[in-house]
């Protein structure tokens, strides 16, 4: 199969990969720690794990295969340091992880740095909103290439939509006199 150059630039930037080649906390090399933010949710687990610590994600991550049990059910991590993010769901007995290097990012994939970050509520998780970043890409609307009255015109269609991290709210409470 041959691929465009649009494709090649798309798989440098995101691409699936397996569990285990989650980059961890390297313990012997010191001048190289992966710092995560994120959560992962197990599936013997009620609520999902949140993480800001390298080493608390290293030991849960450990022994984890497609295989395991408890296995992860979902999770988003975000590494600010190595701008790469990774979003892992679990499907018909595998992890399926998506890498995104957003360093790699191609030149035709639009976003604005505060415009598209879609900011939600999220559920069972102390952080009162998850932050995604959403990537668009200029590609020929399909509807409109079926005839000439487009002219196969060109719109931006949703090319990623990507972990970045949390936001917290500081909850002040008012003392009554």
């Amino acid at each position: 199969m041959n691929r465009t150059n649009k494709e090649e630039d798309t798989s440098k930037c995101q691409r699936t990969i397996n569990i285990q080649d989650i980059p961890k906390v390297s313990i012997q090399d010191n001048t190289k720690v992966i710092e995560y933010i994120g959560y992962l949710w197990l599936s013997n687990s009620q609520t999902p794990i949140e993480y800001h610590n390298p080493s608390e994600i290293s030991t849960s991550m450990e022994n984890i295969a497609d295989d395991s049990n408890p296995f992860i059910v979902e999770g988003q991590l975000y590494s600010k340091d190595a701008n790469k993010s990774y979003s892992i769901k679990y499907v018909d007995g595998r992890h399926i992880v998506v890498e995104y290097d957003l360093n790699r990012i191609p030149g035709d994939w639009e976003s604005d740095e505060k415009d598209d970050l879609k900011k939600f509520i999220p559920n069972r998780l102390k952080a009162s909103k998850i932050v995604f970043r959403q990537y668009w890409e200029l590609r020929v609307d399909e509807f409109c290439g079926k005839d000439d009255s487009c002219e196969g015109m060109q719109v931006y269609q949703p090319a990623a939509f990507v972990f970045v991290g949390f936001e917290y709210e500081q909850k002040i409470k008012e003392v009554k006199q």
